[in-house]
């Protein structure tokens, strides 16, 4: 079997597993983006849409590869692999959101909530003593940068005419480019911007709103706080990694690093690793850190408020125009945040990225119709 129909093999495969990961990584009382008490967590109906949701995505996934591998052996391998990764996100994302619909469906037939007192908690701790972001820990990641920029320039001097294109894994293969500064410096652009986003991210999502649970205030504000800690370094450490596979991409790029099997492992072995840890971090911390032990028992005698109607697409996305809060803890999968699309640079901020999608597709369909022709970046 030829390695573009293995790649589409194991990208398929690994959708499929990571989807099929997803309910496991939310809170408990969060399945499929559905708020549920705690008496509820393990009800018949929820263990229900989890299996319906499992065979689900393992049917797409069978039918994807099914469908690929034959188009594979016709069409161009690469445009097919995104395909078919595309059409497997959206037909999970539908089965993720059917699920959700069950489970409120059923959390509305059986009036989970009667005799319950909802309510909603804050901690204003984390306004007055909030989590810092650990800047010790962005250094990793600026020394990386600073290298790879620093072997750039002495190299700028003897780079060849053309340099080589990047793609395939061992970044020998396709027609070479001419050398510029965009085609030489990709990388290190890429590594700036990392470098940059990754502490502006952790800032704003150190001043998001704190996931606190009515029921356990403060045993739940004690994890989220320990789980913010821990979030930030691995995020900064995920950064530092990327930076290092970048390097590695960057020797290569600048014919420093002959290429071969061992050198294509060791440049991606820093993601890897980055992927092995945040793995474990999930395990370990969960989100909003559900999984750390618990403290003293808590029994305020309420529960956390049914707020279900401004969430959709299973916990995907968030809509409230009366929360001031601009970026949410999201429900659906692990650590991951979204924007409150009720919110005015919420607004924004979608717009913007419906423009980038849709001059992105318009001018792919103008290039394949000859209209227009977008120059080569396969060298960027």
């Amino acid at each position: 079997m030829t390695l573009p129909l293995v790649t589409l093999l194991l990208t398929v495969a690994l959708v499929t597993a990571l989807w099929r990961a997803v309910p496991a990584l939310a809170r408990p009382a969060l399945p499929f983006g559905v708020t549920v008490p705690p008496d509820r967590i393990d009800d018949p109906a929820i263990r229900k849409a989890r299996n319906r949701f499992a065979r689900a995505v393992l049917a797409c996934g069978a039918v994807a590869v099914a469908l690929a591998l034959p188009s594979a052996l016709l069409f161009d391998p690469a445009a097919v692999t995104a395909a078919a990764v595309l059409a497997l996100v959206l037909a999970d994302t539908v089965a993720y959101t059917v699920a959700g619909r069950r489970v409120r469906a059923a959390k509305t037939a059986g009036d989970w909530y009667a005799g319950t007192t909802q309510a909603v908690t804050a901690d204003l701790g984390f306004r007055t003593d909030p989590v810092r972001v650990p800047w010790r820990w962005t250094a990793p990641a600026v020394l990386i940068l600073a290298a790879t920029a620093a072997t750039g320039l002495a190299r700028a001097g003897s780079l060849p005419a053309t340099l080589p294109g990047l793609e395939g894994l061992t970044l020998d293969s396709g027609p070479r480019v001419p050398t510029g500064f965009l085609a030489a410096a990709n990388p290190v652009l890429a590594q700036a911007a990392l470098t940059l986003a990754a502490p502006l991210l952790l800032a704003a999502i150190m001043k998001s709103r704190p996931e606190i649970d009515a029921a356990r205030p403060a045993d739940s504000a004690r994890r989220y706080r320990a789980y913010l800690q821990a979030l930030a370094k691995l995020l900064l450490f995920t950064a530092a990694c990327a930076n290092l596979t970048l390097l590695g991409i960057a020797l290569r790029l600048w014919e420093l690093l002959p290429p071969s099997a061992a050198a294509t492992i060791a440049i991606f072995t820093p993601l890897l690793a980055a992927a092995a840890t945040a793995v474990l971090f999930e395990r370990r911390v969960g989100a909003g850190g559900h999984r750390l032990p618990g403290g003293d028992p808590e029994d305020t005698g309420v529960v956390q408020r049914d707020d279900d109607r401004h969430w959709h697409l299973g916990g995907f996305v968030y809509a409230n125009r009366n929360d001031p809060a601009f970026l949410v803890h999201q429900r659906a999968g692990g650590s991951q945040w979204t924007v409150n699309l009720g919110h005015p640079v919420g607004w924004g901020v979608a717009a913007l990225l419906v423009l980038i999608t849709a001059a992105s597709i318009g001018a792919a369909v103008l290039d394949g119709l000859g209209v227009v022709d977008l120059p080569n970046t396969r060298g960027l």
